[in-house]
């Protein structure tokens, strides 16, 4: 196995509830020159549902499907082969990088297979609370870019945020937890974990650094298809809590007492495993064991 597939096979990926900070949590990454990778792939839910689909045709009463004409082993290689012909295209273009790093929030959702596909890889869960990520779900839908995808209600919203909670909560991967509010409140700690995690070195003054970067959203996409030039994200996309950007949209999607019980109701049980109370405060957190 050369460097490109290796590296391909070993990648660091970042997944959450969508809106819960884990573009940041790229883009910091991103910032260290040793390190690379892409906008959003959405690899395994375009791909991984070939696999899923195999396991469940299979044990109908019936059998049918791709376990008529795949091993199984060969279908898992060959979906790795897929990923590694698109992924090392990147890694091609960044010379300068030994580390790549993948963010699509909705792959929380397919780590049993990508667990199969790529047992080599790691997991970033940036964790947000959800009543915060729900009002930035509901102000997506008022956007250009959110309008066709982001729920429409908040319990909707809760929903999603818990379901991508809980996939996580049975990866068999390395997981590795950031907490968005504890990133924002002392960064440097939560960088220095992330960077044991990952396996980078580098001094508190190389990951403020690399977080200012990824702030002003300088930090590089490497992209190789159609869309090899990756636009920049749309006003209003990336947005550190507190800062403005999407202020309207965030006023009509604030929620209401009603609401915000409604939420805490639908993802307490989850909230708690992670340490955020009915008040909106949250314990200071670590790796996953």
């Amino acid at each position: 196995m050369d460097q490109i597939e290796s590296r391909s096979c070993a990648p660091i990926l970042i997944v959450g509830a969508p809106r819960s900070g884990t573009t940041l949590v790229q883009r910091t990454l991103l910032a260290d020159p040793r390190v690379c990778g892409g906008q959003e792939s959405h690899f395994f839910a375009s791909f991984g549902q070939a696999l899923r689909d195999f396991d469940r045709k299979r044990a109908l009463g019936r059998p049918h499907g791709l376990a008529c004409y795949w091993k199984r082993d060969a279908l898992i290689a060959r979906l790795r082969a897929l990923w590694i012909e698109t992924m090392g295209g990147v890694l091609e273009a960044a010379p300068g990088a030994d580390m790549l790093v993948e963010k699509t929030p909705d792959h929380a959702l397919w780590l049993d297979v990508i667990s199969e596909v790529l047992p080599a890889a790691r997991v970033v869960h940036v964790v947000r609370d959800s009543r915060a990520v729900c009002e930035s779900l509901l102000a997506a839908r008022h956007t250009s870019w959110g309008s066709d995808w982001a729920p429409r209600s908040a319990m909707v919203a809760a929903r999603i945020w818990r379901t991508h909670v809980e996939a996580v909560e049975r990866c068999r991967l390395p997981v590795h937890q950031v907490r968005y509010e504890e990133l924002l409140a002392d960064p440097d700690p939560v960088l220095a974990a992330l960077w044991r995690f990952v396996g980078l070195e580098g001094d508190a003054e190389a990951r403020a650094a690399c977080l200012a970067t990824a702030r002003r959203g300088d930090a590089p996409f490497v992209g190789t298809g159609d869309l090899a030039r990756t636009p920049p994200e749309p006003e209003g996309f990336r947005r550190d809590a507190g800062e403005r950007g999407m202020s309207k949209a965030s006023a009509r999607a604030e929620l209401g007492p009603l609401d915000r019980w409604r939420v805490w109701r639908e993802t307490r049980e989850a909230m708690e495993r992670l340490g955020y109370d009915a008040r909106g405060r949250w314990s200071a957190s670590g790796a996953r064991p």
